[in-house]
């Protein structure tokens, strides 16, 4: 697997990552594998289901096909928040806090169903495209990245972009051992990982700028403080990773030229539209 098509994470800022991916494809960009996290998680998992499902149908496979494909699962598929999860009421926050029973603040059922929906196994396993994705072990506080091959794959994706508080730990075959949470905690773009499996050329698209925008958000609110310490928290390991001198890899780096903006509590089918439209906008100047 010599090119490597690196997916960092950003919420539901991954729409971003979906326009470049789709422009970068039609220019004739063909990578090898595409490993994930988070959001990067979600995008690289439905781009190699889609190759999978061409394989298995007998047709040709069509990069620019899948890209649309994705695309358009962004723009049908993930119009407002109730797409994604719904926030638990104050009694059941209340009473999952004082039994030790705490599931996150928000119900990710949403996100798990439509995943189920739109990815199969037999997809994902056909697939000629590579597909890794990270999640943190919060037991160890180790990296794990696992491939379609792997029992319970759909688990550990979830778990790649479940956001610390904000959701809930996936726990695989229900085993406290095997608790994990957002690969992003450790890595937001897993470029060593691709590195170190052999990448000579990666590229990496990432969700957010060098620096964040200083914005106004309500710090009363909770969803909206974690989603606030999770975009610094993020921000400032992405930049970290992009930093490392690579001098053994070719490595082409897209970020957004100004910081993407999106409430994860009220956006709508126009914010992932102008997500989306951002993103094809930046990969067309490429």
């Amino acid at each position: 697997m010599s090119q490597i098509l690196v997916l960092a994470g950003g919420s539901v800022k991954g729409a971003f990552q979906a326009g470049v991916i789709k422009a970068l494809f039609e220019k004739g960009y063909q990578p090898d594998a595409i490993y994930g996290v988070s959001a990067g998680s979600l995008n690289a998992a439905y781009l190699v289901n889609q190759f999978g499902q061409q394989a298995n149908s007998g047709t040709p496979i069509s990069y620019p096909q899948a890209a649309q494909d994705l695309w358009d699962f962004w723009e049908l598929r993930i119009t407002c928040p109730a797409c994604l999860s719904k926030p638990f009421n104050i009694f059941q926050l209340g009473w999952t806090a004082l039994t030790k029973k705490f599931k996150g603040l928000v119900d990710t059922s949403p996100l798990r169903n439509l995943l189920s929906e739109v990815l199969q196994d037999r997809n994902l396993q056909a697939s000629p495209v590579g597909l890794k994705v990270g999640a943190v072990n919060i037991m160890e506080g180790s990296m794990h990245y696992v491939d379609p091959s792997f029992e319970n794959f759909q688990d550990y994706l979830m778990a790649s972009s479940a956001v610390p508080i904000l959701m809930p730990v996936v726990q695989i075959q229900s085993e406290k051992r095997k608790s994990y949470l957002d690969g992003g905690l450790r890595d937001v773009a897993p470029l060593q990982k691709a590195i170190n499996d052999g990448a000579k050329e990666i590229v990496v698209i990432a969700c957010h700028t060098e620096m964040i925008e200083g914005g106004d958000f309500d710090s009363g609110d909770l969803l909206a403080l974690v989603d606030r310490v999770m975009d610094i928290a993020v921000n400032e390991i992405l930049n970290a990773d992009l930093r490392m001198q690579r001098s053994e890899v070719k490595l082409t780096i897209i970020r957004p030229k100004q910081p993407l903006s999106i409430d994860i509590q009220r956006f709508t089918k126009m914010d992932i539209r102008r997500m989306l439209e951002t993103g094809y906008a930046l990969g067309l100047e490429l």
